[in-house]
Formats: C-alpha cells, structure tokens, sequence
C-alpha cells in the first residue's frame, strides 16, 4: 500500500483538470481558434519566413550563404512564435481578444506593407553612413500609414473580426505566390558559394623561414589619409621600417569587388562578362596566385568577402568545399539565419525605427559582435603567428581598414566616431597599428628581412566622409583647380601603398613615381623572377620623372545596378599626381552592363538628361557634383561643370535645366548663377524663388568647339546649410539640378 504524504496532490489534480476543460472548451470555439491561428501565423510567416526568404532570392548573388542552410531555422522561427501568440490569443476573452486578434493581423499586414511596398532606397549595407534626417518625409509617411492602420484596427476590431481568418490566409497566399515568382526569376547560384575560406584553421597566421610575400590590404583606405597622419604624428611613419610610400598610386575602381582582382592580376573588368565570370577568368588564366601555387608557395586568401576572388584549389592552399580542400565546411546555419533575420527587421520596420536596426552584413572574421573584425584580427596575429620550414608563402589579408562606419578608434576601443574625415582619420590610424602589428610578429620570428610586404588600400573613399587634402603637394603657390573632374572620383583613386622589398630597411621613403595597384602582379613577378607576363610595370623600376597615363574606372554603386554586372562607369585619364585634380581627364568611353565600352560623351540634342541616383547625368558631371540623391543632385563648391559633345555644333543652341535653389528666408534670398561655355561668358541667371524652375539660356554657336563643349556654372552664393543655421551640413549649395536639355535653336 502506497500511502501519497503530499496533502496538496487532490488540489494540483483539480487545478489540472480544470485548466483541461477549459482548454477544451477554447478549442470547441471554432471562430476563436481560426481566428487566433490565422493572425499569428501571418505575422510569424511574413517575418520569420516570407520576410527573409524575399530577401535572400532578390539578392541571391551577395549573399554568401545557400538558402538550404536557413529554411529550417526560418520554418522553426515561424511555427514557434505563431504557435505562442495565438496560444495567448485563444486565452484572451471577449472584447480584448477581438482588439488582440485584429490588432496582431494589422502588424502582419503592415509589415508585409513596409517591407514590400514602403521600400526606401538607403543604399548598400556596407557600412556608408546613413544621412536619417534626408529620409524626413519617408519616415512621415510610413508613421502615418502605420498609425492609421493600428488605430482603424482597435477602434473597428469587432467589425473586422469576422473577416479576419480569410482576409490572413489571402495575405499569406498573395506572398506565397511572390516568393513562387521571385525563385522561379532567380539567377543561378553563384560558384564562389560551393567554396569557403579557412579563416579560424591554424595556418592563418602560419610564415615561412625561408620567404614571404603579403599583400595586407586597408580597405578603402586613401593615400592622403596616411600623408596627413605621419605629418602630424611621426610616430606612425617608424612603424613601416624599409617601406617606400608611393603617393602618386591610382586605383583601378571605386569599389572592392573587382579591385582585388585587379591587384591580384593586373587586369581590368570592362563590363561585357558577368563579373564573376571574369573574376573566374583572370584568376584561372594568369593571376598571382595561381602562378605562386604552380611555383610551389603556400597560397593562402583571406578576402573581406570570398566572391572578390576566385576560390579553388588551384587557386588557394585554404579553400575547399564540402568534399575537397584542407579546411572542413562549417556553416553556422543559426547566425546564417540571423543575419537574414535582422535584414528582414531593418526592411520591415518604419523608417524612424530603421536605425537601431543598421548593420553590415556577412562579414568573415570575428564572430563575436562586440569585436571590432581588425581587433580579431590583430588579437589572431598576436597569439597565432607561427614559422614553418617548409614551403615559401604568399599571403593575401583584406581587412577593414578605413571602410565606415567609423566605430574603431587608435588604441584598437570601440567608440561612435564621427563619420567624417576625422573619424576616417582615427579608424585609420587603428587600421595602421594592426598594420603594424604584423611587421613586430614578423620580426620577432626573424623572418621580417625574407618577407616582400605590400601595406595598400583597395581604393580610396567614393564617399564625401574622406574628402581630399591635396595641399602638401602644392608648389609655387599651384592650386588644385577642380578643372574637369569632381573631387569625389579623385579621392575614391588614390588608394595607400607602402612597399617593402626583400632585405630593405631603414626610414620610411616617399617616391611620387606614377604607379598603379595593377603593377603589384608585375612587381611580384620580377622580384621573384617568375616566368610569365603579367600588364603594368614593376613598382621598383618607375621612377618619379617618368611620364605614364594610367586609368581608372568610375562608378556609383548604390544597390540598384544589375548584380550580375557593375554598374555603368566611365573611364578617366591619369597624366600627372594622382591627387591633382588637374591630373585628371574623362575619355569619353562608358561600360555599359553587358556592352563592353563605347564612346557615349556624344548627346542627342533634345534628349532629357535626368539627374539623382537612377539618373542618366553621370557620364556629363564633371567638377562640383554632389552623390546623386532621389531625382536630383546637388551642385557642391563655388563652380559645377558639365561636359557634353553635342551631335549639333553648326547654329546656337538652347540650353534648359530645371533645379530648386538652396534658399534660406532672411540669410539666403537669391542664388546667382554665371554661366559659361568652353571659358566664355554667356549670361546669368538668379533663382529668387523656392521651389523647382525652369532656366535657359541660348549657346552662340561662336563659342562651341568641333568636341566636348564644358558649361561652368558659378555660384557665388554657395553656401553650406551649417554656415546658414539649418543644419550640420558642410557642403556648399546652390542648386539640386534635375535635368538639363540642349537643343537646337
């Protein structure tokens, strides 16, 4: 006989059954449940499901993971959080439950409104400040669709209700079939997502006795960046023993995504191919580390993003896929999945919430989010670094470097800086202490002397943050006229590059010889006294007097470009210092996605050129241009200039433009603007009035040339929204341009 000493047992068994009857008696509330599964699962389903799903298939040649790595996390995420709030919302009783029910489906509703109807241009997550404040009038829109929403919701709930069931499980299938058609409209997979990188094995930081060649990249880290630190602390300039810093280098892109094919190879991407292709090509047919694997050195690739080189054994000593290669594949499908999650909730949310929800997505190294990925990186170099006696190695690091945000300050603490040209310059200074790092664990292991060192940017800022300091270069009182270029393609050029040979040390040297990030393949090739023929020049062979054209290729990558492709850029002429703008020249070629280059200086007249980010301005903006904004782009400086090679030179012409002025009751009343024409005068105009204008202004036919014909606006009363008390801003404003005509008289 079993005798129960716990007296409270009959009071648990009757708790238990009553909470069963009623749970029995919830569940014979058809209406109820219906109701209550039908609200949750949308809302669960749009977020957890839909929401990154959408995403992933629209993007599906950036993201570096395969959707089968996630679906299961984001079908588990869905299934729980609607089983739990529909589960709270059978229990809810009478009127609360009605508000409850309606109230969840309008969230669901509204998130799936945000996320794909309210879709704001903020451009690629990839760090660059977001201006909020530029994006007013979208935040009080989507607050008004939002609260409207929710308060018709609560006051209307009992009206609403009994349509509730239906009107979820229409919503759910109207995103069903959307996510049907985007799979179907897919590309292919890419092939850099069948391999991965090593980054955690014990080879990272593994060094030869013998001899090394590292190419330590800074991303976007601009040459008079590093000018302005080392004059105004010296200090730095002793880390680089035996360094030469080339001032005078030029990038091939604005952007990381085919510069390290560039520096790797030597060779430039014209747009006709998909860019993976030919990243494909250039690494299989002739690039750096495919000849060094062939001569036998470990190669070892740790790119900031796998898809900016070409990952393959042949290739790479730490590469692999799930059946081949050194490394085994591991694919945290939890933070896979989060990272698309936290996506979708910065996609999903009102514009006003956006912010506490910015982040860059997919970044390799450090999986710990309260570490900066350089200080994981000089942490790594610190405890890891080791020697082997066995074969030569060739090493390629890409880090952060000087790319924004800008959170990352000298002695390696995180901190918000300012994102400007002074948070650029302190985050840089962290980037050069990393830097610095290394060259100390290469000389305490006595390899520093055998090690060929290549310190470099991918490129320079295409952002304003960075801005240019041309000063230290200016002799006999030179100035840096803007001439034909806007200041944003220079600096966006001139990434860093500190060289050390073998065997070299001593202070640091500064050489203005004309060199390219293309010449490093060239430079490896003679030092190592390879075989092959690789574009460029050695670095060490150019001298500072040499005359040499180099090129470049500017584009604006703002995410709404053919993500097979690059954007259209255009190609400019370097004959000079880098950092002269007066260096600087457009060709008149484009590369359009997919055509390869054409001359396209040559304007139709009477076509509408449009300005702002999805304009067709570009290739005719030269001096004083602003970033392109939503439909129009603001004139920046004292003087803006547009080249155009009208089809028509042999009678006058009439030009028209349609701008707003930057006006400021009591302190900006009027923007004056002289206009001339291959440096002749032709008139003025004087915008007095807010709001978008139309001017003209007749071109004598006397002052065209047989070519490109440069209009040059002058503003007199340019002005920055700081200096007139509005805001922050430091540009100078006159005008945000719209569109310009030309057109025969």
């Amino acid at each position: 006989m079993i005798i129960n000493t716990n007296k409270s047992f009959p009071k648990v068994l009757v708790y238990y059954m009553v909470i069963k009857e009623n749970f029995r008696k919830l569940l014979q509330d058809t209406e109820k449940v219906k109701a209550s599964l039908a609200v949750a699962f949308l809302l669960s389903i749009t977020l957890f499901f839909f929401g990154p799903s959408f995403i992933y298939y629209i993007n599906i040649l950036e993201i570096p993971y395969y959707y089968t790595d996630m679906v299961g996390v984001f079908i588990i995420y869905s299934i729980v959080t609607g089983l739990i709030i529909s589960t709270i919302l059978v229990l809810l009783k009478g009127n609360l439950h009605q508000r409850a029910v309606v109230f969840v489906f309008a969230l669901g509703l509204l998130f799936w409104i945000q996320g794909n109807i309210l879709v704001w241009d903020y451009g690629v997550l990839d760090g660059r400040e977001i201006i909020w404040n530029n994006y007013f009038l979208n935040g009080i829109i989507d607050s008004a669709i939002w609260i409207a929403v929710l308060a018709i919701a609560l006051i209307k709930a009992p009206v609403f209700y009994k349509h509730i069931a239906l009107a979820s499980v229409i919503l759910l299938v109207i995103q069903g079939g959307g996510l049907a058609t985007e799979i179907l409209q897919a590309p292919d997979e890419p092939d850099w997502k069948n391999y991965y990188i090593g980054y955690d094995d014990d080879s990272m930081f593994e060094f030869s006795e013998e001899q090394n060649v590292i190419v330590l990249v800074l991303d976007m880290f601009q040459s008079d960046i590093f000018q302005e630190i080392i004059t105004e602390d010296p200090e730095y300039a002793e880390i680089f023993d035996g360094f030469t810093y080339y001032r005078n280098t030029v990038g091939g892109f604005p952007t990381t995504h085919p510069s390290v094919t560039f520096i790797l190879t030597g060779q430039y991407y014209d747009n006709s191919i998909p860019i993976q292709d030919f990243i494909k090509n250039s690494f299989l047919n002739n690039s750096v580390p495919l000849i060094l694997k062939e001569e036998g050195y470990q190669v070892d690739l740790y790119p900031m993003g796998i898809k900016t080189i070409y990952s393959s054994n042949e290739t790479a000593s730490n590469v692999g896929t799930e059946n081949q290669g050194k490394v085994d594949k591991e694919i945290d499908e939890l933070k896979a999945a989060d990272e698309m999650l936290q996506l979708t909730i910065f996609r999903y949310v009102p514009h006003y919430l956006k912010s506490q929800f910015y982040f860059v997505p997919f970044v390799e190294l450090g999986d710990d989010d309260n570490v900066h990925q350089d200080v994981a990186f000089h942490n790594s170099l610190v405890s890891n670094t080791i020697v082997t006696n066995d074969n030569e190695i060739f090493k390629f690091y890409h880090i952060i470097g000087a790319h924004a945000p800008y959170t990352l300050n000298s002695e390696l603490q995180n901190e918000e800086l300012p994102q400007n040209r002074s948070g650029c310059i302190e985050q840089s200074k962290a980037a050069l202490k990393v830097a610095g790092e290394m060259i100390e664990q290469l000389k305490e292991n006595d390899i520093y002397d055998n090690s060929m060192i290549f310190v470099i940017g991918d490129h320079g800022n295409p952002w304003a943050s960075a801005d240019l300091n041309a000063e230290v270069l200016y002799t006999n009182n030179e100035s840096n006229e803007y001439y034909y270029v806007n200041k944003n393609v220079v600096s966006s050029a001139i990434p860093l590059m500190l060289v050390k040979p073998f065997n070299s040390s001593g202070d640091l040297k500064i050489s203005d010889a004309p060199v390219s990030n293309g010449d490093i393949p060239k430079t490896i090739e003679s030092e190592l006294n390879l075989s092959n023929e690789f574009p460029g020049e050695s670095i060490f062979t150019i001298n500072e007097s040499d005359e040499r054209e180099r090129k470049f290729y500017y584009y604006i990558w703002d995410g709404s470009q053919e993500l097979e492709y690059l954007p259209q850029f255009e190609q400019y002429s370097i004959n000079g210092h880098s950092w002269l703008t007066s260096s600087w020249a457009k060709t008149g070629l484009t590369y359009k996605p997919g055509e390869g280059s054409k001359n396209s200086r040559i304007y139709e007249c009477s076509n509408l050129i449009s300005f702002g980010t999805n304009g067709t301005a570009q290739q005719y903006q030269t001096a004083g241009w602003s970033i392109a904004e939503n439909k129009f782009t603001w004139t920046d400086g004292q003087r803006t200039i547009l080249s155009v090679q009208p089809d028509i030179t042999d009678s006058d012409l009439l030009l028209t433009i349609n701008a707003t002025p930057f006006l400021v009751k009591g302190v900006v009343p009027q923007q004056r603007v002289n206009i001339s024409v291959n440096n002749h005068h032709i008139g003025e105009w004087t915008f007095n009035q807010s709001g978008i204008q139309e001017k003209t202004i007749i071109i004598p036919q006397n002052v065209l040339n047989k070519g490109v014909q440069n209009i040059t606006f002058e503003f007199p009363d340019a002005i920055s929204p700081k200096e007139a008390g509005v805001s922050e801003g430091e540009r100078l404003l006159a005008l945000a341009v719209r569109s310009f005509k030309i057109e025969k008289l």
